[in-house]
């Protein structure tokens, strides 16, 4: 028996399966919810309009100006950085250790490039000689030795930010959410200084258990935190963007550096001297500046500056070029690069994320 004759008998029930499916399928279809042509055919009108914008940029200044949102939506280009690039962090240029954190963590860098994380913790923080690092959770603020051991982790229920060591590492100030902490080396005898502003990290005055910081109205602090007396308060005339020791004195770095056109975005002093070096940004053009010198530029973004402990050399991260910018700071600078940054600290990412340097320490 062929196909055909196969097809011709006719199976008990089958005619009336047939007319009970069909029911069912066309009652089915009755009330089904109406879908407009523009939502049956969103994809296809999204790539037409991709197609529109590139035509029109061709053409016109205000098509250029939608390519340029498209881009936006979903990453610039990157940006060309310093050529030749070393495509690896194989050593620092000087002496010290990095602190490096990413999406996967807190990453110390030692002088030979070899590279370990600690673990799940933001915004680190080396103390004297790097024998401590101190780090948040969240909220959680942990004690940590360079292996990435817990030495102890103090709790709260406010999220906490920017621990900073004292010169000789008895004391650590944090923030909890907008009040800035005092707790002593070994985790204990936790207390409030008052009100702060914790977007600006708190600065010790070495040699001393003097802290400054920023409240939220705009004012400066500082406390002798084992004096118990109240914290004087100064108010600045521009907004500050770090705070800093030396010689001494209390610098308040604001946001506009007399003489330098631009807004500040990160600025470090020299160790052991006046100078400052700050990353100004114009537009979409980042500039470096020691002073009033200017040691180098490029366009998008740059941040975290972070200075070598003998001085010599300036660290310059440049998530818009993926890479480290090392600066010799001398009469005539030089620049060391190193590419692909992202991918060595955000290894398991699809994108990886350009990781920031929360500091640049001595060896223990």
């Amino acid at each position: 028996m062929n196909r055909r004759e196969l097809e011709r008998i006719d199976i008990p029930g089958e005619r009336d399966a047939r007319t009970r499916s069909w029911e069912v399928v066309r009652t089915a279809f009755e009330r089904r919810e109406r879908v407009t042509w523009p939502r049956r055919h969103a994809r296809s009108l999204a790539l037409a309009a991709a197609g529109v914008a590139v035509v029109a940029a061709a053409v016109t200044p205000p098509g250029r100006s939608v390519v340029n949102s498209l881009r936006d939506a979903v990453g610039r280009e990157k940006v060309v950085g310093v050529r030749p690039a070393h495509r690896e962090l194989v050593r620092l240029p000087t002496t010290g250790r990095l602190l490096v954190e990413s999406p996967d963590g807190a990453w110390i860098v030692n002088e030979n490039g070899a590279r370990r994380r600690l673990g799940p913790y933001r915004m680190a923080s080396w103390s004297p000689h790097a024998k401590f690092v101190a780090a948040v959770s969240d909220f959680e603020l942990h004690a940590l030795d360079p292996l990435g051991n817990s030495r102890w982790t103090k709790g709260r229920k406010q999220r906490m930010a920017y621990p900073r060591w004292s010169y000789e590492g008895f004391r650590i100030a944090y923030f909890s959410e907008s009040t800035l902490r005092v707790i002593w080396g070994n985790g204990e005898h936790d207390r409030s200084l008052g009100s702060a502003d914790p977007s600006v990290p708190p600065a010790w005055q070495p040699g001393t258990h003097t802290v400054a910081w920023l409240d939220l109205d705009g004012s400066v602090r500082v406390a002798d935190v084992d004096a118990g007396r109240p914290a004087s308060r100064t108010k600045p005339a521009r907004r500050i963007l770090a705070l800093a020791w030396a010689d001494g004195e209390l610098t308040a770095i604001p946001s506009r550096l007399p003489g330098i056109p631009g807004t500040a975005v990160s600025a470090a002093l020299r160790p052991g001297t006046n100078e400052l070096a700050a990353i100004v940004r114009t537009g979409n053009r980042s500039r470096v500046y020691l002073a009033d010198r200017l040691l180098f530029s490029g366009a998008g973004r740059m941040q975290d500056l972070a200075w070598s402990p003998d001085g010599r050399w300036l660290l310059v991260p440049w998530p818009s070029a993926d890479q480290f910018v090392f600066v010799r700071a001398g009469a005539r600078p030089k620049l060391v690069a190193v590419s692909n940054i992202a991918r060595q600290f955000d290894p398991g990412a699809v994108i990886p994320s350009f990781p920031r340097v929360d500091g640049w320490c001595c060896v223990s």
